[in-house]
């Protein structure tokens, strides 16, 4: 074989290393995370960027897809493994928290609250997966909302668990698939009872971790768009058992961004 062979297959054989242990290594990496002492705090169940903190009102939530459209959140309100009782009311309100994981995010989700699993629903993609892209194009733009035109919001593969917190009110996680993706991971069944930060699933080279708190838990959301949250450790919200009526928040201003989101050892 030439020189320019050899340097040419040795140059090939480093990219396809490099994408493997990207594929594998950097985004099945397992963390240690150590959730908040304060235990009336709702973690994040991904690492990644806050794209939306949206207000739900009566079950359906606006999103900025072919002129701004409603969308009802039927896996919430109407899960076909739920037991009656334990799924909210068709009219239920509350936030809806997005956080788009990118190529450098860990991939493994955690349970936002301690609580009895209560929902497990698997919706197939329809009819395909869409990629993720503009989310992370609108995110080094700074194209606001962040979910505009973001079609896979609607059409792709996603897994939703419930959980019941001690007061009663339900959690919902929604994992959603990139196009990319091999598949979605959720290791419980309704149930059983997961601690607040623990792990129970991950999306292998997947993109999306939506979280659903109803008014009955939290009177507002403390992220913003923009900001970067960690699985386990960063507070969404604090709990209350009390309902107000919550604010809208207000616009952050969105921190740096280069694409690849904060690195972090631990």
């Amino acid at each position: 074989m030439t020189r320019p062979r050899a340097a040419a297959a040795a140059a090939a054989a480093a990219v396809i290393a490099g994408y493997s242990y990207w594929r594998s290594a950097a985004f099945l990496r397992d963390p240690t995370r150590i959730p908040p002492e304060d235990e009336d705090t709702v973690v994040a169940a991904a690492d990644g960027y806050v794209t939306y903190v949206k207000r739900v009102e009566h079950g359906e939530v606006p999103v900025a897809i072919k002129k701004r459209r409603s969308i009802t959140l039927t896996e919430y309100v109407g899960a076909a493994d739920a037991d009656p009782s334990d799924r909210p009311d068709p009219g239920v309100s509350g936030w809806l928290v997005g956080t788009y994981m990118t190529e450098h995010s860990v991939h493994r989700n955690r349970a936002p609250i301690a609580g009895t699993v209560t929902v497990r629903e698997h919706r197939g993609a329809a009819p395909f997966n869409r990629s993720m892209a503009r989310m992370t194009a609108n995110l080094v733009l700074r194209q606001r909302p962040f979910d505009r035109e973001c079609e896979y919001l609607l059409t792709n593969e996603r897994l939703t668990i419930g959980l019941r917190h001690a007061t009663g009110a339900v959690v919902y996680v929604t994992q959603i698939a990139d196009l990319w993706v091999d598949r979605i991971v959720a290791h419980t069944r309704p149930g059983d009872r997961l601690a607040r930060g623990e792990q129970y699933g991950l999306i292998r080279f997947g993109s999306q971790c939506d979280v659903f708190l109803p008014d009955s838990l939290v009177p507002a959301v403390d992220v913003r768009p923009g900001q970067y949250v960690w699985a386990g450790e960063s507070v969404l919200a604090r709990v209350t058992t009390a309902a107000r009526t919550p604010t809208e928040p207000d616009e952050p201003t969105v921190s740096t961004i280069r694409g690849l989101g904060p690195r972090r050892t631990t």
